[in-house]
């Protein structure tokens, strides 16, 4: 009962963000500041209130496990790449490879994995996003353009999110050894990063509140948000169960395969002259449907058995 609940609180947030994007209240400027609020204060705020605790080996060897984890599913998305999508024009492939490659995982699955597994669910999907960040700027990049290993570097090292992890490891060390934040920085940390959820749910609702019924329509992005939201999630569950992995690494790791496009696909489309309106199709589809099939793979994960 209370995971159907939160799902539905989660969608009953993006109805408000889908009202007030219907309103003009959440246009498309108001959205921009958002997303640049919620990636540079919000989110990092909730990934250093994710680390605020002590270091135990239980928790050191479960982040290495999902650091692991999410290194093998990047080797996954490649191979995937390699048999999938040969029949798609060159421009609408190369959007397909890096959608598939790079989720929304960062913007949407880090308040979803605090929302469903809490403060420990935040702190794995933090570290499970350090591979695919790295993977973003590299080889994602490169199907659209060449870039150097300067640029990689740069951009990984800058994010705000990465700087976070950290900051957020450095706190551990600090807890650990029984050195803790003062009281009124780490409820302020906590205060803002406990909007995340909200905040993201409700920006994510005003940017489908722009899509029109036929963009929802186009074969290709169906296949792929199938592909994306739940074939990927369920190949990478049955492999995973296989493994002698705690419980919790996997169920995360598995939720944060579950998630629709990420924004940059438009993005790098636009700036390099490829199909940026088919990326805009993916991102839309894949984004709207994912307020379906998030909530059921969340059901499915905590339904099975370990």
């Amino acid at each position: 009962m209370e995971m159907i609940e939160l799902q539905i609180q989660i969608f009953l947030l993006a109805v408000v963000g889908f009202v007030l994007g219907k309103k003009g209240v959440l246009n498309t400027e108001t959205r921009d500041h958002l997303v640049d609020v919620i990636l540079m204060v919000v989110l990092p705020c909730s990934i250093l209130q994710s680390f605020e605790m002590g270091l135990s080996p239980d928790i050191l060897i479960s982040t290495l496990n999902v650091f692991l984890i999410s290194c093998g599913i990047q080797f996954f998305y490649w191979v995937w790449n390699r048999f999938f999508y040969k029949n798609a024009e060159e421009d609408k492939k190369i959007c397909l490879k890096y959608a598939t490659m790079v989720s929304n995982a960062g913007f949407i699955g880090m308040p979803v994995a605090s929302a469903v597994y809490g403060s420990l669910g935040l702190l794995y999907a933090s570290v499970f996003l350090l591979p695919q960040r790295v993977f973003m700027w590299s080889y994602g990049l490169s199907m659209f353009t060449t870039v150097s290993s300067r640029e990689v570097v740069k951009k990984v090292l800058t994010h705000p999110c990465i700087i976070a992890v950290f900051l957020g490891l450095a706190i551990m060390a600090a807890y650990t050894a029984g050195i803790y934040l003062p009281s009124p920085l780490s409820a302020t940390i906590g205060q803002i990063g406990g909007c995340s959820t909200a905040l993201s749910m409700m920006l994510i609702g005003a940017i489908l509140s722009d899509v029109e019924p036929r963009e929802m329509l186009n074969k290709d992005a169906i296949v792929y948000s199938f592909y994306r939201l739940l074939l990927i999630p369920l190949l990478v569950g049955i492999l995973l169960w296989k493994l002698p992995l705690d419980e919790l690494s996997i169920k995360v790791s598995v939720l944060l395969t579950a998630m629709p496009a990420a924004s940059t696909t438009v993005m790098l489309a636009e700036k390099y002259g490829r199909d940026y309106k088919f990326a805009s199709e993916l991102i839309m589809t894949s984004t709207l449907l994912s307020l379906i099939t998030i909530p059921i793979v969340a059901m499915a994960l905590n339904a099975v058995p370990m």
